[in-house]
This record gives structure tokens, C-alpha cells and sequence, in this order.
């Protein structure tokens, strides 16, 4: 989770601090996905800022009102409202708060299409980094389908180069996968290796940072670098390389139920 608004909001809200180190112990223990909920927590810490208070301790018409300052807002205005209200909702429910009488927005789910790259682009944005790592960072992401937290989380032992397939562990669904990758992955990783010696994680933040994985900010950051270097003006993000590993699979005659293992969906709708 980027500390920004985090730290900022444990350093001048009284008592958000207490209650943030309590929402993320309480979802660790349910098992729930960390990184989602890091995402909620820094949606919260953002209002945390704005009204010098902790959710807990907002009134109604507070809460109405920041909601209704970012839906006004020109920037990320649609995520932000979602995590937020998901976040605020997971709150309330852990700290029993039905006495509050707060009743959140639902969350309309418009069906937008995802943004997929073409096979050309693909090409381009594969050689646009400067750096082998980036390179061959957004070519596994491609290659093998993984979220942005599986690439960030990946050791450099759960690639096989022998078995051509990387070893996903615990992922989004609490489960564990194999993935088969590509040839010219297997090349270039033998190359990184030999050039960068990563110390633990696969894709780590550099010379002083040995052992330190690369951030999800730095990886959106590669992402975005790249697309701007290849010429290309999509909407996209790190997930839309997922999506277009999906696509593509289809598109050479994989089936959807193979795809949705190689994805790790827990349901199939969510390949659909």
C-alpha cells in the first residue's frame, strides 16, 4: 500500500491509527485478500484527511457530503467512490455499528468491455522499456496472466525453468496454480538472472534494494512508461495485460475453462 495517505492520516487523525491496525487484522483472520483491502483503507485514510475524523466518528451528512466531493471530482472519481464505500461498508459490519443508522450508496457495475491490446502492440510495448527488468517484467505478465500482486510477490524459486511454468502461491482465491510460460521467457529470464541477480524476488527494486520486490506503484509506473514509448493511447492498466492474455489464449483455441485455471478464477463467470 502506497504510506502516503496512510501514514498521514495515522500521524493527524486521533484514533484512525487504532482503528486501521484493527480493520486489517480482522480481515487477515477471515482470510480475506490483503491487497484489496489495503486499497479500502487508503479510500478511508483520504476522508480520514478531509474530515479530521475517523469513519467511526462521522455523522450521516458527513459521510453524504465526502461522497458526494468525490463523485464531483474529475480524477478516478468512479474507483475511489467504490473502494470507499465497499471499505466503509466491511467497517461498520466489523465494528457492529447498526446503532449509526448510515445507510451507503449501492454500487452500480456498468458492463464495460476490457481494454485488450493487439498482438502488434503488444510487440511494441514489450520493447519499450530501457531496462532488461521491465523488459521481461511486462513480457511474464503477458505471458502467464498474473495480477499485478502475483508478479510483484514472485520468487525467483518458484520460476521452473526446466518444467517451462511458474509457481503461483496463494493467490486472490487463497489457492496455488502452476502456469506454463513461453520459450523467449525462459530465455530471458536466464539472461536477468545472469545480469541483474535478483537476490529473492524475481522483479526487486534495484542495486541498493536487493530483496525488496518491486512496488504495485512501480509496476503501474513500467506499465504507463511503455505505453507512452510505443505510442499507445489505451485506458489501460496492469490488469488489461491479464485481459489480453486471456483474450489471446482464446483467440488460439484455449478453452474458457482452461483459461479460468490459468487465471485462478474461482468462477467461471468471472472468465466470461
Amino acid at each position: 500500500m502506497s504510506k502516503t495517505y496512510y501514514d498521514e492520516a495515522c500521524r493527524k487523525v486521533s484514533g484512525f491509527e487504532k482503528m486501521a491496525v484493527h480493520f486489517m487484522q480482522r480481515l487477515v483472520i477471515a482470510g480475506r485478500s490483503k491487497s484489496t483491502h489495503e486499497n479500502y483503507l487508503r479510500q478511508m485514510a483520504k476522508m480520514a484527511l478531509h474530515c479530521g475524523k475517523t469513519p467511526l466518528e462521522m455523522e450521516p451528512d458527513e459521510i453524504d457530503n465526502y461522497l458526494y466531493f468525490i463523485v464531483n471530482r474529475d480524477t478516478d472519481s468512479q474507483s475511489s467512490f467504490k473502494h470507499l464505500v465497499y471499505g466503509m461498508r466491511k467497517l461498520y459490519k466489523l465494528n457492529e455499528c447498526d446503532h449509526l443508522h448510515i445507510t451507503l450508496p449501492s454500487i452500480n457495475r456498468p458492463q464495460k468491455l476490457p481494454v485488450v491490446f493487439s498482438t502488434e502492440e503488444i510487440k511494441r510495448l514489450l520493447k519499450a522499456p530501457k531496462l532488461l527488468r521491465d523488459r521481461l517484467l511486462l513480457g511474464v505478465i503477458y505471458d502467464t496472466g498474473l495480477r499485478i500482486s502475483e508478479a510483484s510477490s514472485l520468487l525467483i524459486e518458484d520460476v521452473d525453468m526446466d518444467r517451462q511454468q511458474l509457481f503461483v502461491r496463494q493467490s486472490k482465491n487463497k489457492q496455488d496454480r502452476y502456469i506454463p510460460f513461453s520459450s523467449h521467457i525462459v530465455r530471458g529470464v536466464g539472461n536477468y538472472l545472469k545480469i541483474d541477480r535478483p537476490r529473492k524476488f524475481l522483479f526487486e527494486r534495484g542495486n541498493q534494494h536487493k530483496g525488496v520486490p518491486l512496488s504495485h506503484t512501480r509496476i503501474r509506473m513500467i506499465l504507463k512508461d511503455a505505453m507512452k514509448v510505443a505510442g499507445i493511447n489505451k485506458k489501460a492498466c496492469v490488469h488489461s495485460l491479464r485481459h489480453t492474455y486471456a483474450t489471446h489464449q482464446l483467440e488460439a483455441g484455449q478453452t474458457i475453462y482452461g483459461v479460468k485455471h490459468l487465471l485462478g478464477h474461482a468462477d467461471i463467470k468471472n472468465t466470461e
